[in-house]
């Protein structure tokens, strides 16, 4: 069997999976319904990257229907941002620029607290990863204010941890949805990548959400280590 491949974790961020692990083991679905989770992803045009197995006869290797197509250095790609509860998710944002702290501030303050607090209320929790653009001051300092305010809980993620994120499996959904679908260019691939990621329901949503207890306990029993999800 080939070995399954994931980044080395480091020995300070082993111990702070394990302590976040430990500190949220025992949520129960109803505390973790009260998060929104967050991330970004990107996706290609032609970004198959898996062997497509098909059925074919001799001397039809080249004809048209036995054909995967591919695009000289992928065909293009978009980036989005995402974010999901067991209420339901904020509508698919599609990244049009280089995503820099300037422009996740702005999803900050049009998206996340109008959004969250129309999804779970006010005080609502929200997650986030621990990428640089996410912690710089501009972005730290807002979420800080409203926090105070009382608007939103600021959830302390561990880094190296998009195993505890339900809103990867999301995304492999999403993925799937669109690799049936015809994405000939940017504009289709945004097209069908809404219509994807619309069509996901509630249940879904809560159904992967509500692994998070699985997910701690997983962490744990790594003792900080990669698992399973």
């Amino acid at each position: 069997r080939v070995a399954a491949k994931k980044p080395l974790l480091r020995k300070q961020n082993v111990a702070k999976r394990l302590a976040f692990a430990k500190d949220h083991v025992n949520w129960t679905n109803e505390q973790w319904g009260q998060v929104l989770f967050s991330d970004e992803s990107k996706f290609e045009i032609f970004g198959n990257k898996r062997r497509l197995f098909i059925r074919r006869f001799e001397g039809e290797r080249y004809k048209k229907y036995c054909l995967q197509p591919t695009v000289k250095h992928g065909g293009g790609s978009i980036m989005v941002w995402g974010a999901i509860s067991t209420k339901g998710a904020l509508p698919l944002k599609r990244i049009e620029v280089k995503m820099d702290m300037k422009v996740y501030h702005q999803i900050l303050i049009r998206h996340v607290l109008p959004g969250g607090k129309r999804l779970l209320g006010r005080g609502f929790t929200f997650q986030e990863d621990n990428d640089p653009k996410h912690a710089s001051k501009l972005c730290r300092g807002y979420l800080d204010r409203k926090e105070n305010a009382g608007e939103v809980i600021r959830m302390v993620w561990p880094p190296q941890s998009p195993d505890l994120n339900p809103i990867e499996q999301i995304w492999d959904h999403v993925d799937t949805k669109i690799r049936k679908m015809c994405n000939t260019s940017k504009n289709s691939l945004w097209v069908n990548l809404q219509t994807a990621w619309d069509d996901i329901s509630i249940n879904t949503f809560s159904k992967y959400i509500n692994t998070m207890k699985s997910r701690c306990q997983a962490v744990i029993d790594a003792k900080g280590g990669h698992t399973r999800f």
